[in-house]
């Protein structure tokens, strides 16, 4: 007779080792199915680090009621102060000043050319509005001028002019106090006569 081998049978696996690989696999294919997908999730929100905008109320008042406004610079409060009222006359008697040393029987005169020169330099800036012009050096300018004119044309007129002259080196080339305004204006008044009166030839001027 054959000899019958007999193997030995295979031993099966353990059913909790299936049952563990199977959760396993389980679990692995709900963890990737269930994540978030990183293209959706929500953006986290930037916290902006601006300042918050100002409502215009407080850019007026503050929290009392007072004024927040920055005050002008000195330069822009100088720049809007009205002039004194001696700058303003001296430069409205300016054109008729100039018109009278361009006169045809005047301007060819060395002395009226040269103080009508000085004159316009002095009064230049206080024409263009400066703050910080001096007053002084246009009310002694003008007085040189119209002496200059009387040398020149009004022989007459010497005693007049000489007056105001001496009259306008002793101003202070201030406006301020009432002595100052006081003999600015009696300065004014005496150099407006004058003017007036060189304005006829000097043929018609006794």
């Amino acid at each position: 007779m054959a000899e019958l081998r007999i193997q030995p049978k295979k031993k099966a696996p353990s059913p909790w080792l299936l049952v563990a690989l199977a959760a396993l696999l389980l679990a692995a294919s709900a963890y990737f199915y269930l994540r978030l997908d990183p293209a959706d999730e929500p953006a986290p929100k930037q916290v902006e680090m601006g300042l918050p905008p100002v409502p215009a109320d407080s850019l007026a008042q503050d929290s009392s009621g007072a004024s927040t406004t920055p005050p002008p610079a000195p330069d822009s409060v100088a720049a809007s102060a009205p002039a004194s009222e001696a700058s303003a006359t001296l430069l409205q008697l300016r054109p008729q000043l100039t018109q009278l040393a361009d006169r045809a029987d005047l301007r060819d005169d060395a002395a009226v050319r040269e103080q009508r020169d000085n004159f316009t330099s002095a009064t230049a800036r206080l024409a263009d509005g400066d703050p910080q012009a001096g007053l002084r050096p246009g009310l002694v300018a003008a007085a040189n001028l119209l002496s200059a004119v009387q040398q020149k044309a009004y022989p007459n007129l010497q005693a007049e002019v000489n007056a105001l002259t001496l009259q306008a080196s002793q101003l202070s080339g201030r406006d301020a106090t009432p002595a100052e305004q006081a003999q600015n204006r009696a300065y004014f008044a005496q150099f407006s006569n004058l003017l007036n009166t060189m304005s006829y030839p000097a043929k018609d001027v006794l």
